[in-house]
């Protein structure tokens, strides 16, 4: 390859030698033939070959380099059309973005779109602002680079959950850089593909510092006294309330959530759906344990999961009226199924109540009556407490426990270890089960510290005669370290995925 490339450069010099010697022997030659015409004659026609030869070569490397410049020009019109084109469908694409930066601007929440690798894929202009951060150092990063070690610590057990399936909400206090401090109301909502399958999750985050810098909220004032302007916090609730409007039009296709949520109960239009919770430990012997989940049918049969509707049913205040709908409709379903067989102890049915349904002194009379209607035993039925809950509605759930225990229901307290309280009210209220919370097993077989808690819950537990089950189990290597430090059940998708309510197995 070099020897051509070598070949090719000097040829033209050669070509020139070579024609200079040719010309000197024949112009010698002529001399010596002492001026014969034929010799000339001869001669110079060979000398004029030479020359023609020279020139033609030359002509046709001519005719080459401007063939190739003419479509060397072609291409270049070509790719001039082809760039324009470009230009014209990237104006098109600016103009569609900035409308999508204006409407995006106009949102007066922060949301950002997290896939299920905890990578962030989508933020709006808001929570740009709030983190402080240009574009290019969000979308694209993990949450753990984005936000920051410190940040993201503080947040991980959420983020866990909320990756595990579970839709999370809780307000925290921010120290933004700036020193100022902020509150803010955050909701992780999961999104799951087809078969259950989780794609990421949506981070949807309300400011509202200013509801609770202690500014008076009263009615609007009357008489001569004129009009006062809205507070902060007056707007930031109007800003909330126009929010919460246009998450419900856009999930139950009718701008009044009540109504909607109201018709589906009504209309008989909410799913059930469970969640078998396994047996780990040998010993585990006895009835099979479920957890009963909701799902909301839309049209198409598409079924809405409950973190994007159950904001919308706290939000109408219908949580109450909803636990009451799932009471009734899954004992019908117990009764239509076990019937007379004798056969109700072999399920136990974990329901999931509301802190609204905790401080319904009606509720346990509602259960009762069932129970009675379909010729159920209380047994069947097990009261699902979240252990915040309890902390903060103490008063009410001390006496909701003893009303349906008095029934024979069966009580199950979730979450636990997630604070320091979880001690005590295991020890002033009575459960049956004790469901240990799930960023702590999540984390169990990676962090020895969540280890430690997950091995102490479980032995103070078996201590005092409660079972235990273990929350969101996800893999093999969970299932095995849950196996070894004999901790009786397991819930988790490493286990058993959500499935809807059939007959008997």
């Amino acid at each position: 390859m070099r020897l051509s490339k070598l070949a090719q450069a000097v040829q033209p010099f050669i070509a020139a030698v070579a024609l200079v010697a040719t010309a000197s022997v024949l112009v010698f030659a002529i001399y010596f033939t002492w001026l014969d015409l034929a010799w000339i004659a001869f001669l110079s026609g060979v000398l004029f070959a030479g020359f023609i030869a020279v020139v033609s070569r030359a002509t046709r490397a001519e005719y080459a380099l401007i063939d190739g410049a003419a479509k060397l020009a072609v291409a270049e019109s070509k790719l001039s059309q082809q760039v324009e084109r470009s230009d014209k469908l990237d104006a098109m694409l600016a103009a569609a973005n900035m409308e999508l930066h204006y409407a995006d601007g106009m949102l007066p929440v922060m949301i950002a779109y997290v896939d299920a690798e905890g990578i962030y894929r989508y933020h709006n202009s808001a929570f740009r602002r709030w983190l402080d951060l240009p574009s290019a150092r969000i979308d694209g990063h993990p949450m753990r680079d984005a936000l920051g070690p410190v940040v993201y610590a503080g947040i991980e057990p959420a983020v866990l959950r909320v990756l595990a399936g579970e839709p999370v909400r809780y307000v925290r206090s921010q120290k933004m850089a700036s020193g100022a401090i902020v509150r803010v109301h955050v909701q992780l909502l999961p999104v799951l593909a087809a078969g259950g399958k989780l794609d990421g999750f949506y981070a949807v985050i309300t400011d509202i510092t200013s509801m609770h810098a202690g500014a008076a909220i009263g009615p609007a004032a009357t008489g001569s006294s004129p009009a006062l302007p809205p507070t902060p916090a007056q707007i930031a609730i109007g800003a909330q309330a126009q929010f919460n409007s246009s998450i419900a039009q856009v999930v139950t296709g009718m701008p009044d959530a009540r109504e909607r949520i109201l018709s589906a109960i009504e209309r008989n239009e909410f799913v059930l759906y469970c969640q078998h919770i396994v047996p780990i430990e040998a010993s585990a012997q006895g009835p099979r344990h479920h957890e009963i989940l909701i799902r909301l049918r839309e049209e198409e049969e598409k079924l809405i999961p409950p973190g994007a509707f159950f904001p919308l049913v706290e939000e109408a205040g219908l949580l109450q009226q909803l636990d009451r709908w799932v009471i009734t409709n899954l004992l019908q379903w117990v009764a239509r199924h076990h019937g007379s067989s004798g056969n109700h102890e072999r399920d136990i049915f974990f329901i999931n109540i509301a802190a609204e349904t905790l401080r319904d002194v009606d509720f346990p009379d509602h259960v009762a009556h069932q129970l009675h209607k379909r010729t159920c035993p209380g047994s069947i039925l097990c009261f699902e407490i979240a252990e915040s809950d309890v902390v903060a509605h103490r008063g009410d759930v001390d006496a909701f426990v003893r009303a349906v225990r008095s029934t024979g229901c069966k009580i199950a307290l979730s979450g636990f270890g997630r604070n320091r309280a979880s001690i005590q009210v295991l020890k002033e209220l009575p459960v049956d089960f004790l469901k240990i919370d799930g960023s702590i097993v999540l984390q169990a077989t990676r962090d020895p510290v969540s280890m430690g808690k997950l091995v102490a819950i479980n032995r103070l537990a078996t201590s005092i005669g409660i079972a235990t089950v273990a929350e969101m189990v996800e893999d093999d290597a969970t299932i095995a370290s849950l196996r070894k430090i004999k901790v009786l059940y397991g819930q988790g998708f490493g286990l058993s995925r959500p499935q809807p309510l059939s007959g008997p197995d």
